[in-house]
């Protein structure tokens, strides 16, 4: 199954249209959003239109959360129906076909709002790793809330970010973080071959 992945979209529409249109080109079977799909407010009505439109599932991010889980009456008044919805299907953690996607690193706990916004930098030692791998068994983890590259796994950080496709090794976990939507960028994982392409929404749509 080709997952195409879109993480921190932060209500940039443009972008979220551009990155779906060539995650549909590429033929991604299933779009996965991996959280802070919210930002101000301001334009959440057209960024969940979007994802509704092509079945987009995936987890919230800390941007989220208050949409997600226990809604307030000011949300309620201030959403339609369809976008609460929609944010209210989104999942602390979701599996897919033996992968692990999540806003935070997999050891934290989201559904903990100060977890959620726990940030002291890129899991990009194998000590910050290896807390990810002893908390979860998935072979491939996914995680955004950084807006940049990375593929870690049991054998070392990969030199590597973001710049051509990657093959994963079946054989080891591994932990992916997925570059921002608002900076123009998406993924698509293939779980049959472990294949991870990421792609730089631009003018040629071309990869990066």
């Amino acid at each position: 199954m080709k997952l195409g992945i879109l993480s921190d979209t932060h209500e940039q529409v443009d972008q979220l249209r551009n990155a779906i249109d060539l995650l549909r080109r590429h033929e991604a079977d299933r779009f996965v959003v991996l959280g802070d799909t919210c930002d101000s407010g301001d334009r959440v009505e057209e960024t969940i239109a979007l994802l509704r439109d092509v079945g987009a599932i995936g987890v919230w991010g800390n941007h989220d959360f208050g949409l997600c889980v226990d809604q307030s009456d000011e949300i309620r008044q201030r959403y339609s129906t369809d976008a609460l919805e929609f944010m209210s299907s989104l999942q602390p953690r979701l599996e897919i076909d033996g992968c692990l996607f999540t806003h935070i690193e997999p050891w934290l706990d989201p559904n903990k709002i100060d977890d959620l916004w726990y940030f002291e930098g890129l899991p990009e030692t194998q000590e910050k790793l290896n807390r990810s791998f002893a908390a979860m068994p998935h072979r491939v983890m996914f995680i955004g809330h950084y807006h940049s590259w990375l593929v870690g796994s049991t054998a070392g950080i990969f030199p590597w970010n973001g710049e051509k496709p990657v093959k994963l090794d079946a054989t080891q976990q591994h932990l992916v973080v997925v570059n921002a939507v608002c900076h123009g960028y998406c993924a698509i994982f293939d779980t049959t071959n472990n294949e991870l392409v990421p792609f730089s929404v631009g003018p040629d749509d071309r990869l990066t």
